[in-house]
Formats: structure tokens, sequence, C-alpha cells
């Protein structure tokens, strides 16, 4: 598509997005609603924010302008965080974490389709870069093997000759040796592992030549064997013709009329039947009313292409932007560079002449982290007058302030304070940024006519304005520094001009930032100096990746989990039926606590803290495949902590102390990290098993604890652990994670979706097989196990007889029904389920409503 198209959408998403922030402030000055009115408000603001975050993600992916995607990049991330709030609140209000807003989508004419998030797909650039970076780092850990140099004629003999041949070619070698002509002989590098990878090639290239040779030879001895076989029947008929041992009846000719009009009349009602069934297979086809063994992809190949080549394109615009940016620094900080630094020192400069001339002395210098000197330009510090204004209604209110407080406290101590009752959303960091986000696109973007810019060239008056504010900032600390030299100086003359009088007057307040800074080394000097602090980060992550606490994960993504909606769970639940979340809800708990959140700092900073998941589930139900999609989506490192992997490593308080440390540093440094713990229940079991005491699973439970605890707003770490057996830790387990997600048995949507993925690719299974009897008996069966089920019935022999004998799906079911269903493990869920924090205070709620 067009960048006119791209423009248009973000333009409408834009102004949605207007509308709603409108009415985000309507809301903000309404009186708290009630519970019930309260949570629909909620739902349909969050389905909101989710639409318009799908939009902008799009917008996102696709817009080649570098000015339009860091706006968008800024809207997208503080939506998001707005998003993941109102998740928050309604899990505070509703107790669960999945929701079924059925009828405000219908209200909304939203679709599922609608509201699904997927990760940006334009970050896999970056994701493609991060991954690189590691990969370097890893490679840099382990030295290169040693190589040894070898000719190409040597490769060549050695691919050539086999084992028994070898020493013949030496022997021939060594008499030619002195009749060879000497020549230049190209010497390449080959290691151990491509010698190795050469070999096993020629070795299966070899035994396919082979194969190939036998089974040509084996066909060509039957087929000749057939017909020599057909030819001896036909000698030995013709030959008792001949000697009068058979006598050939003879038939009517009307009789062999008879036969063939017969045989036609079959055929033709065959063909007939066949290509009735072919034109309604092919009529169905085209209605996407069955499922093909094959598809055209043309238009997918088109679309991916069309794609690829837009993001090529972003590379290009973007080196293109910083080059013109960087043209512009260096001609403005020659134009207006020294133009500011003399206009700053002037403004600074009056300010000190205006507090001594009314005053007689100078005020504390604004500190640096509160804006220096621009507090100063914007009449943000205090004025002389304001001063003696305050010191002299405190010695007003100073003789009067105990007989207010002594008037006061009783009545607060009697009165006590009232809360509004209901709910009411709060105004949080993300609801601000999204606002000036806004007003920068009205200030900057709104009065734009688009139709002047067709290549989506960069805004030359953008990068100045933004230019010269940062330009004024870095002169402004240049000069800031200069004065507050200059304002020492002056405090030390003032006061040498006051040492004649005999009470020594008070030297001006200093500095609080210098104050702050002073204390903060008392306190730094007091405690105990970090070990790791002198330890480069580099040393510290060759450290972990030699412990193989650092490793690699498989590459996939949410998008390769299969899993359908609950489609009667808002029925079920409104006439108080039992009902139970889907696989497909899985995929989005899973973006909203775990993935969004660490796709980047700012999001990370504004949104709701989620420092630890539990992802727990049966066996083979696919928890390691959600943790490695959680991985890829946000290029993590990801930090193995499981109980294998510390096997006799670290032992000691102070070694295991210092592996959390080398952990929490790197993870920082190298973000977004997730702290992987597989068997998640294992440091806070009840009883260590005799078998699993050898791991000592329990050692870093405590410093396990402290680790989440220490994670922070914009750190972009997850504590993530995967657990069989959470029935089997104790309450600390449940204290140590924030959110758990459990993963449930296969459904009946779920598996009729995988079985016509999984049959409809064989050309020879019947489109119209029964698929609904087999999702309805394996319910509650892993998909893996039906997996390789399916693909022990469809075996090569098997397919090749599915001509003449159709499949059936009994031959699936009984290799389905070996499956022995674990019902007590699904139990001993179920009673942890009840364990967990918002079940519990579902339990409560509905203890008091009762």
């Amino acid at each position: 598509m067009s960048h006119v198209y791209y423009t248009e959408l973000w333009l409408v998403t834009r102004s949605d997005l207007e509308k709603l922030l409108e009415l985000e402030r309507k809301l903000q000055q309404d009186t708290p609603q009630k519970y019930k009115a309260a949570l629909n408000s909620a739902l349909t603001m969050y389905l909101k924010y989710r639409n318009i975050v799908r939009r902008l993600i799009m917008c996102y992916d696709q817009m080649v302008h570098t000015q339009k995607r860091e706006l968008i990049k800024q809207i997208l991330d503080c939506a998001i965080g707005r998003m993941l709030e109102y998740k928050k609140e309604i899990v505070k209000m509703d107790l669960r974490d999945y929701q079924w807003p059925d009828d405000i989508l219908n209200r909304m004419k939203f679709t599922p389709d609608d509201i699904e998030l997927l990760a940006s797909v334009s970050g896999r650039e970056r994701l493609e870069e991060r991954r690189k970076f590691i990969q370097e780092l890893v490679e840099s850990v382990y030295k290169v093997p040693p190589m040894k140099e070898r000719s190409l004629s040597q490769l060549h003999i050695e691919s050539m000759t086999e084992p028994g041949e070898e020493e013949t070619l030496k022997t021939r070698g060594s008499r030619r040796r002195m009749r060879a002509v000497p020549s230049k002989v190209e010497v390449i590098r080959e290691s151990p592992e491509e010698k190795a990878a050469r070999e096993a090639k020629l070795a299966a290239e070899k035994a396919m030549h082979r194969a190939i040779s036998l089974i040509q030879s084996h066909e060509r001895a039957r087929k000749g064997r057939c017909t020599g076989a057909d030819v001896k029947r036909i000698y030995d008929y013709n030959k008792k013709v001949a000697f009068g041992e058979i006598v050939p009846r003879k038939i009517d000719r009307s009789k062999y009329v008879k036969s063939a009009i017969i045989i036609q009349c079959a055929w033709r009602q065959y063909a007939a039947r066949k290509a009735t069934k072919k034109r309604i297979a092919r009529l169905e086809e085209a209605l996407d009313m069955t499922i093909p063994s094959w598809q055209c992809h043309k238009t997918i190949a088109k679309n991916e292409e069309n794609f690829q080549r837009r993001r090529a394109l972003m590379p290009v615009f973007e080196a293109h932007t910083k080059k013109t940016i960087s043209d512009e620094r260096t001609r403005l900080l020659r134009i207006r560079g020294p133009g500011l630094m003399e206009d700053i020192t002037d403004e600074i400069c009056e300010w000190f002449v205006i507090w001594y001339d009314t005053l007689g002395q100078y005020d504390v210098f604004p500190a640096a982290n509160l804006g220096g000197s621009v507090l100063i330009a914007t009449g943000q510090t205090t004025t002389p007058q304001e001063y003696l204004m305050e010191i002299l209604e405190k010695k007003k209110k100073g003789k009067a302030k105990r007989r207010r407080i002594e008037q006061i406290m009783p009545a607060v101590k009697a009165e006590p304070v009232k809360k509004a009752p209901g709910w009411k959303m709060p105004q949080t960091n993300a609801l601000s940024c999204l606002e000036e986000a806004n007003d920068d696109f009205i200030r900057n973007w709104s009065l734009r006519d688009e139709s002047d810019n067709p290549e989506q060239e960069e805004y030359l008056d953008l990068i100045t304005e933004k230019l010269c504010y940062e330009l004024q900032l870095e002169m402004r600390v240049i000069v800031d520094e200069l004065m507050k030299a200059e304002l020492e100086l002056l405090n030390k003359a003032l006061l040498k001009d006051r040492e004649r009088d005999k009470k020594e007057r008070a030297k001006p307040g200093k500095d609080k930032a210098d104050i702050k800074k002073n204390s903060d080394k008392v306190q730094i000097q007091k405690k105990k100096k970090d070990i790791l602090e002198d330890v480069p980060v580099e040393d510290l992550f060759n450290e972990l990746l030699q412990a193989k606490i650092i490793r690699n994960y498989h590459i996939v993504f949410l998008r390769d989990w299969l899993g359908d909606l609950s489609y009667q769970n808002y029925e079920a639940r409104r006439e108080f039926r039992n009902y139970k979340e889907r696989l497909g809800e899985i995929k989005q708990l899973v973006l909203e606590y775990c993935v969004l959140p660490l796709m980047s700092k700012e999001t990370h900073r504004i949104a709701p803290l989620v420092r630890s998941v539990c992802i727990y589930g049966l066996s083979e139900a696919g928890k390691t495949l959600l943790a490695n999609a959680i991985c890829s989506e946000v290029g993590a490192l990801l930090f193995d902590v499981s109980a294998p992997v510390l096997i006799d490593k670290y032992m000691g308080k102070e070694n295991q102390q210092r592996l959390i440390d080398m952990i929490s540093k790197v993870a920082r440094v190298y973000a977004p990290s997730i702290i992987f713990l597989d068997a998640g229940e294992k440091p806070w079991l009840k009883e260590v098993p005799p078998a699993e005491q050898h791991l000592r699973p329990k050692r870093f439970a405590k410093y396990f604890v402290k680790l989440v605890k220490g994670i922070k707003p914009g750190d972009q770490i997850l504590f993530l652990s995967l657990s069989e057996e959470p029935q089997k830790a104790t309450a600390a387990f449940i204290k140590v994670h924030d959110k758990f997600i459990r993963v449930p048995t296969t459904d009946y949507n779920t598996l009729y979706m995988y079985y016509k993925n999984l049959l409809m690719k064989y050309h020879g299974v019947d489109r119209n097989i029964d698929v609904s009897c087999l999702a309805k008996m394996s319910i509650g069966i892993p998909l893996d196990f039906i997996r390789q089920a399916v693909d022990k019935v469809l075996s090569l022999r098997r397919r090749i007889t599915f001509k003449f004998n159709p499949l059936k799906p009994i031959e699936i079911m009984n290799e389905i029904l070996t499956y022995r269903h674990p019902t007590e493990m699904v139990e001993a869920l179920d009673v942890f389920e009840k364990r967990t924090p918002l079940a519990r205070a579902l339990q409560a709620k509905k203890k008091i409503h009762d």
C-alpha cells in the first residue's frame, strides 16, 4: 500500500485517540461510579485502547517517515501503558484475569480481530540486531578452534577416494613427487566442524547413489519377471491351441457389443460421479468451504514482498534524517552557539543584580536535577519580594500555630475521613504523556499539508526547533557551572565585607543538590563496598556464559501458538453456568503481562509493574513454547537459574550472593532480560524428594525473593517460572509471583482447527472427513501427543493406499485412545488455582454477597 494510505490511517487513529482523551477528561471530572457501571466503563475504555494500539502498531510497522515514526512510537508506548493500567483496574474490580465483554463488543461494532494485539513487526529489525550483538558477545568468549591448512587438491583427493585407496594414492604421489612441476596451490583453512560436515555430506551423497542404484536394479528385475511371465503365459496358450488341447469358444458379435455397452455405461456413470465430485470440491474450495491440500501463496508472497520493501526503505530514510540532523546541528552550533551563551550569562547576571540590590545577598542557585538556570529564565524561582513575604508570614503565624493545631486535632480525631464511594480511574503518567504527545501533534503536524510531500522527506523546521532546544540545554549546562563558580566568589567577597560585624552572619544556603550529593557520599561510605563495582560487565557476562546460566533459546513467536477463543463464556457467565478459559485467551494474557511491558524502556516505566510471572499447567501443555515466545518477541537475554543448571556451582553464601548480584547487574545492562526458572516450585518445596536432594533446589530461594523485589520500573527485567506441580510448594512460592497464568487443557474449537491443519495437507485425505468426532473425543489431550499419533497412523505405506482405501476416523481414534488422562494432576491444579490471590479474593467476595 502507498504512503498516503498509512498517512490517512495514522490521521484517523490520531483523531480517535483525541476523542478518547476527551472522554478520559470527562471521566476524570465525573463522580465515582458504582461496581457494575464502573466495570462496563473500564472495559469500554480498555477495548478502545486495544483497537487504537492495534492500529498504531500497523502504522509504526508500515510508515517510513522517520519523524512521524518517532511521534507514533511515543504515542504507542503511552497508549500501551494506559491500556495496561485499565487492565489492572479491571482485574482489581472483577477479580479475574479473563473477561468476555461480548455485549460491549457488539455495541462498539468490534470483532475479536479488531482488538487482537500482536507485537510490533518492525521491531524485528532491532531484535535481529540485538541477537547479532549477543551472538558476537557469545562468540568472543569462546576461542576459535585451531584450523589446518590444506590445499584444494588434497581436499579433492580425500573427497574422491575411499579409505582403502588412500595409501595407494600416497605411494603413487611419492613416486611422482620428483617429476611433479611445482605450482602455486591455493591454500584454504578448514575447521574440524567444516571437515566433519563435508565428510557427512559426501557420505550421504554416496549412500543416496547406492540406494538409487539398488532400487533401480530391483525395479528392473521385477519388470523383467512380469514381462517374462506374460510372454510365457501367451506362449503356453498358443501352444495348447496349436496342439488342440484348448478349443477357443466362439461368441456372437451381439454379445461383444452388449458387453461393451454395459462397460461403457458403468464407466460413464463413474466418470460423471467423479467429475461432479471434482466440480463440487472446486466450488467449495472457491467459497472457502473446504481446505485444499495445496494453496497458491502468490498474494501472500506479494504482500510480504511489499512489506519487506517498505521495511528496506526505513533505514534509508533514517540515515538521511540523521545526516540532515548532523548538518543542521553543526550549522546551529556555529551560528547560534556563542550568542546563546552570552544571552544565558546575561540572564543569570541580571538575576544576581536584582537579588543584591533588593536584599544585599544572593539566592541559592537552582539545582541541576531540578532544571538549573531554566527555572531562572522561566521565572519559577523565588523573587526577593516573595522571600520577604514568606519571612513575615512565618513570624506572624509562628505564635498562633500551636493554638490552631490544638483546635484542629480533636476535630480530626472525632471525624473519620470519608472516602468517596465507587470507582474512578486515576490520573497517571501514561495519560499525561498521551496528552503531551497529542499536543505535540496539534502544534507541529495538524496544519501541515501532506500532499506537498509525496516523497516523505523530513521537515527541516521541526529538526531546527528541536535542535535549538537541545542546544540551549547544552549551553545552559556549561554556563551554569561557570555561574555557580562565580556565585561562590561573590558570596566569599560578601562575607569578607561583613567580617567587621561581631556576630558572624550565616552563609547563604548551599545548593540543595550539593548537600544531597554530600549526604549520599557519606551514606555510600558507610555502606559496604560493592564487590562487583570495579568488575567490567563483559567479564561478568563471560563468567555467566561459561557457567551456562546465559543460554540460547528456540526462536518462536506468539503467532505460532495455536488456540481458539471462547465464544460462549459470556452467556455462560451471565446464566451462572460453569465456564473456563481456552487456549486462545492465553496468548493475549501472556502478551499483556510479559511481552508488551518489556518492549521498550518507556513502556516498562509507565505501565503497571509486573516483576514475576508463573506459567503452570500439565506436562506437554506448551509452557516451554510460551517461554521461548516471550524471549523471542522482545529479544531478551535469558538467564537460566534452574536447579539442574546451578548444581555444584557457586557454593557458599558469598558465592550465591555474588551470583545474584552478577545476574542483576548484567540483566540491567543488557535489558530486556528474562530470569528463567524451570520447575519453579522446586526452590519452595515442602519436602524435597530423595531423588532430587543432590540438586539442592532450595539454595537460592531467599535470593530469588530479593532479586524479584529489586526489579524497578524501567529495568525491563522479568522473573519467569514454569511449573507442573505448583501445589507442592509453600505459600512463599505464591508470594514471590505477581501473576499466575494457567495453561488450560485442549478444547473442542482448538482441536477442530488442529485436526484440520494436520489432515488437510495430505492430498489423499477426504476433504469431508469427520473431524468433529475426533475433536470431541480428544478434549483434554495435548496437541503434541495428537501430532505424534497422526504421524504414526499416516505412515508412508498407509498414504500410498489412500486411493483405494480412504482414511477413516476410527484409525486415528484407536491411536488417540491410548492416552492416559492425568485426572489427579488436573484436580491438584484446580486446588492450587483456588490458592492464588485472585481466586481467594473472589471467594471472599462471594461469601460477602451470599
